[in-house]
């Protein structure tokens, strides 16, 4: 065979060898594309072995635990305000708004139904406690999904960013205080 025809047979060969993603043969990046990840939303969270302890010693606490035994750890100071309203608007705007009005960028016809709980500004959503609110952020409920990857002690700067948009909003007149009366059951 002349130099001619093996360089096109090799060629050939690299071309072809080329459809057939050849990268993946090789050991080193096969961890790449079969890595085992989970995606988000794909399986349940596995429950804790009772009396063991997670392995970043962190408790977890259910949304009724949170809101009998948790209180806000943080003062609401200006910097805490401002990783609040950071952390707000990267992860509850696309369902609750800029404001917390429920009025987001994925809220409407054919899209996730417009629930009174999407309203943070709400007498309902006002009354619940700090706990609660930080139980909510961290185990999810309904359509919401848990957002526990949020360090535990960051979702307190979003509760007291909440507590600021609620505060806000009762100073501008646009909901009324909590212990005004209810108009029409008290859903503003």
């Amino acid at each position: 065979m002349n130099v001619r025809a093996c360089s096109l047979a090799l060629l050939i060969t690299t071309a072809l060898s080329g459809c057939d993603d050849q990268i993946k043969r090789v050991p080193i990046f096969k961890t790449m594309s079969w890595q085992s990840s989970v995606e988000a939303f794909e399986e349940e969270p596995r429950t804790r072995v009772s009396g063991t302890m997670p392995i970043d010693g962190a408790r977890t606490y259910d949304l009724l635990m949170a809101d009998s035994v948790l209180t806000s750890p943080i003062g609401g100071t200006e910097s805490e305000l401002a990783r609040g309203a950071e952390l707000f608007q990267q992860f509850c705007t696309p369902c609750h708004g800029s404001l917390g009005a429920g009025d987001g960028s994925v809220v409407g016809p054919n899209r996730i139904p417009d629930i009174p709980l999407l309203n943070l500004r709400s007498v309902l959503t006002r009354s619940y406690s700090d706990g609660y609110l930080w139980g909510m952020i961290t185990n999810g409920r309904g359509l919401m999904p848990s957002y526990r990857r949020i360090p535990a002690h960051e979702r307190w700067y979003i509760v007291a960013y909440l507590r600021q948009l609620q505060d806000d909003a009762v100073a501008a007149g646009e909901i009324p205080p909590l212990d005004a009366p209810a108009i029409n059951g008290g859903a503003p």
